[in-house]
């Protein structure tokens, strides 16, 4: 089967002050515990270097040491939540770092994941189900009338499901393929932004969401055996303004990079002496094929080397 992945939605902007945290991971990778910063754009590259994969530029952060080679995640974890700094975890069980810059995840679902509710009038549908989460889940100040509730309520329902779904069908947590999920929740920052950050509706939105990752984070660390690393994300608002950048076909000058005022060469990829020595070695290979053959050619006698002159010779006899 093909790397399981699964996205509630396609992220490419600015992050402004965060946090990335660890929620859960298996004893193969070791995450350090301590304030280093990490870049954005680079958390798809942690996920793919805690699963063994290469990157294509190497990362000098110091977070994620050097684990077990031999026995690697199964699974990654993303979760991203919007409208927040951060969230009141557990202290000691998570390890947390500040987020810098852009966060860029892009996939698609496999189609196991195609019976979640995905439109307005399905999530609605779904909580008020005899077996969703508003069964169980405390609303307190939250209301079962209100959009902005039930669209916050109907994204816990959605992890919830997810873990169920795997649950039912275990042969996707059991092969010997990598999966990676990747979802994104704004429920939380809807909420913010109606009541307003300083409301109960918002305190009580931000401990039931923590509760609610907790337990996904469990379901799904349990579902592959204690093999899979679970991220999350958290992000208090987005700079849409870093997500594109135009030109003018009137711009004349190049602007300059300054921080390479020297006129350096670009670096090369990790493929580049992979491609330029099956190049070298082919075209010596051919060189010497041509030098071999044109001497034997050369130091060839017709009378006795050359097939052609024999069949001639003996017709001329026959004759």
């Amino acid at each position: 089967m093909a790397a399981l992945m699964v996205l509630l939605s396609l992220l490419a902007a600015g992050v402004l002050g965060n946090e990335f945290s660890i929620l859960r991971s298996p004893g193969s990778v070791v995450f350090r515990d301590g304030n280093w910063p990490i870049p954005g754009e680079r958390i798809p590259d942690v996920a793919a270097l805690s699963m063994g994969f290469s990157v294509k530029e190497d990362l000098s952060w110091p977070g994620l040491a050097v684990g077990n080679l031999f026995h690697r995640p199964r699974a990654t974890v993303m979760v991203m939540v919007k409208g927040i700094d951060k969230l009141a975890l557990p202290p000691g069980s998570v390890i947390s770092y500040p987020l810098e810059n852009r966060v860029y995840m892009v996939g698609k679902a496999n189609s196991v994941f195609e019976d979640l509710s995905v439109t307005l009038r399905q999530l609605r549908n779904r909580l008020f189900q005899e077996n969703s989460v508003l069964n169980s889940l405390p609303l307190n100040s939250l209301s079962r009338n209100n959009e902005v509730d039930l669209l916050f309520l109907s994204e816990l329902q959605v992890l919830h499901d997810i873990s169920s779904l795997l649950s039912r069908h275990k042969h996707l947590a059991k092969d010997h393929s990598p999966d990676l999920y990747s979802l994104e929740l704004a429920g939380l920052d809807e909420i913010g932004k109606h009541y307003g950050e300083d409301s109960e509706q918002f305190r009580d939105a931000s401990k039931i969401l923590a509760d609610a990752l907790q337990k996904f984070a469990d379901d799904m660390y349990n579902l592959y055996g204690g093999n899979a690393v679970v991220e999350l994300v958290t992000v208090r608002s987005f700079d849409t303004s870093l997500v594109r950048k135009t030109r003018t076909i009137l711009e004349a000058k190049q602007a300059k990079n300054p921080s390479s005022p020297y006129n350096l060469a670009y670096k090369y990829n990790l493929e580049y002496p992979v491609v330029f020595n099956m190049v070298f070695w082919i075209m010596i290979a051919l060189a010497l094929a041509v030098i071999i053959t044109s001497y034997n050619i050369w130091n060839m006698d017709p009378g006795y080397d050359s097939i052609i002159y024999r069949m001639t010779n003996q017709k001329i006899r026959m004759d």
